[in-house]
């Protein structure tokens, strides 16, 4: 039962990624039909807007956690994929930033597709291939953000934002049929007696949880830092508009791609020689493919460096997933990955609203830096605070 499940799911995961990034990774460029705006005031707003989801997810990820543990976890992919079918419909009418922002903030209330599906596979998965699925579903996120913004840069430089918005929406809810049609979960609700514990609180202060919380942070932060300068570093290099959309959507599309084989691989792999040998393995790539950002003045060799930056972080989520999975009840895995997922969305609020600040006020490549001695750090963490198996 679980690989039908799996399997659904996986490839759910897959069209929701695509869905959403059909037109997101865009959304520094759409600003500018929305007002008029300098470079930095773009950068700014970028941020603003791409973090707004952040603050609204950090708030109701508990809650839907704890749901998912008492009524089910298919139910929870199911309502965040349908909630995101209706923000992308949303955005595609928006005529403001500030209405932007308020379907952005609807998004972290409504939508959350990756925590809910970690939680549905995990929930049905055999402990000794919990490395392989978490990678497989972090794989498919990556699958998904290959696909999006290669088609969707070209369908927007075609026939505009709007349109890839809604076709965006029509794949997530493809994909919501899919689970709701093929996947299949015995559940059990908790006992009485059970069902109030462990707390969040209790999870929260399982040994080995918060490092692996703080690694999820780090992650998102580095991650979402980068995204509203990037977009317009590449607009930067290229000498004509004309295809930048669709240039741009080829080296998400090639980043993304780099990092579904990476997640699947070093999934596989931290089940076989222990997870923090890759936690710190890939933060140190992280650091030097971010820091080559700053030093990248054309597009191969932006193009290759983002590739790098791709390879190593990917890396990073299905190993800390795995040590969330290593050391909680199985009763209790929706509300551990809706906490983990909350706290790790600060990191992405966070970091989109100061790398479009630090690119207003510093300039737009400052950003990459910041993440590269971020991750320098977080592998001195991972070194000494991580605990393993091997």
């Amino acid at each position: 039962m679980w690989r039908k499940t799996f399997i659904s799911t996986f490839i759910a995961q897959v069209l929701s990624m695509i869905g959403f990034s059909f037109a997101l990774p865009f959304l520094p460029f759409f600003i500018s039909e929305l007002g008029t705006f300098n470079k930095g005031q773009q950068a700014f707003w970028a941020g603003l807007v791409l973090g707004s989801s952040g603050f609204t997810f950090t708030f109701f990820a508990p809650l839907w956690g704890i749901i998912a543990d008492r009524y089910g976890r298919k139910a929870m992919v199911c309502r965040s994929m349908f909630g995101g079918t209706l923000v992308l419909l949303l955005m595609s009418i928006v005529r403001t930033v500030g209405q932007l922002v308020a379907c952005r903030l609807l998004q972290g209330i409504l939508t959350g597709t990756i925590s809910a599906s970690i939680a549905l596979v995990a929930s049905v998965t055999p402990e000794e291939r919990s490395g392989f699925a978490l990678g497989m579903m972090q794989a498919a996120a990556y699958i998904g953000t290959t696909a999006g913004p290669l088609f969707g840069g070209v369908l927007a430089d075609l026939y505009g934002y709007r349109v890839a918005f809604r076709v965006g929406a029509l794949i997530v809810f493809s994909g919501g049929i899919l689970v709701l049609l093929g996947a299949r979960e015995i559940f059990t609700p908790p006992s009485n007696g059970k069902e109030q514990s462990p707390g969040l609180l209790n999870i929260l202060t399982t040994k080995g949880f918060l490092m692996a919380v703080v690694i999820l942070v780090g992650v998102q932060f580095s991650n979402s830092m980068i995204s509203p300068s990037f977009p317009l570093i590449v607009k930067d290099i290229l000498p004509s508009p004309e295809k930048l959309n669709s240039i741009t959507g080829i080296i998400l599309a090639a980043s993304a791609l780099a990092g579904a084989f990476s997640a699947a691989l070093l999934g596989h792999t931290g089940d076989r020689l222990g997870q923090k040998r890759v936690l710190i393995y890939c933060a140190l790539g992280a650091s030097l493919s971010s820091a080559g950002h700053f030093f990248a003045f054309n597009i191969p060799l932006l193009f290759l460096f983002r590739i790098l930056f791709g390879l190593s972080v990917a890396g990073m989520i299905p190993a800390a997933n795995a040590i969330i999975y290593n050391i909680i009840d199985r009763e209790y895995i929706g509300r551990a990955y809706g906490m983990a997922s909350s706290i790790s969305m600060i990191g992405f609020a966070l970091g989109t609203f100061s790398g479009g600040a630090v690119a207003k006020f510093t300039g737009l490549r400052i950003p990459f830096l910041a993440v590269a001695f971020l991750h320098i750090l977080l592998a001195v963490m991972i070194r000494s605070f991580v605990k393993t198996k091997n």
